[in-house]
Parts: C-alpha cells; structure tokens; sequence
C-alpha cells in the first residue's frame, strides 16, 4: 500500500501525519497536504484525539524536555 493510499484510508496516526505534513510542506506537495487534513478531519469525526503536546506537570512532552527533567 502506497502512501497516498495509507492517507485515503486514514492508516496514519496524528503523530506520522505531523511528519508527513512536514515533509510535504517541504516538497511543496498540495495534493498529500490536502489528504492529510482529511485524514485529520476524518480522525476527529471518528473520536479519535492526538496525543496531548504537555504533561500533567504542565511541562511538553519532548525529548529535550523529559532530558532537563532529570
């Protein structure tokens, strides 16, 4: 499966489309990008939620700040 077949069947988490959509921008790809705001939409109209960007401590959920927390 091709991956603007993945996007057509909402294969992708919020997390990989935040990487495609990344990369797309790049590329200057309208086709994927519109493909990856309907994949989105589709997620959110099935309940699906990403994953929150900042923990209980009210701190982000990133490499570098999980790294300064030790």
């Amino acid at each position: 499966m091709n991956r603007i077949q993945k996007l057509k069947n909402d294969v992708y988490s919020f997390e990989e489309l935040n990487t495609l959509e990344k990369n797309a921008t790049k590329l200057n790809d309208s086709e994927t990008l519109n493909l990856i705001e309907q994949s989105r939409v589709s997620k959110l109209a099935k309940g699906e939620k990403p994953k929150s960007l900042i923990g209980e401590d009210g701190r982000p959920l990133t490499r570098r700040a999980r790294r300064q927390r030790i």
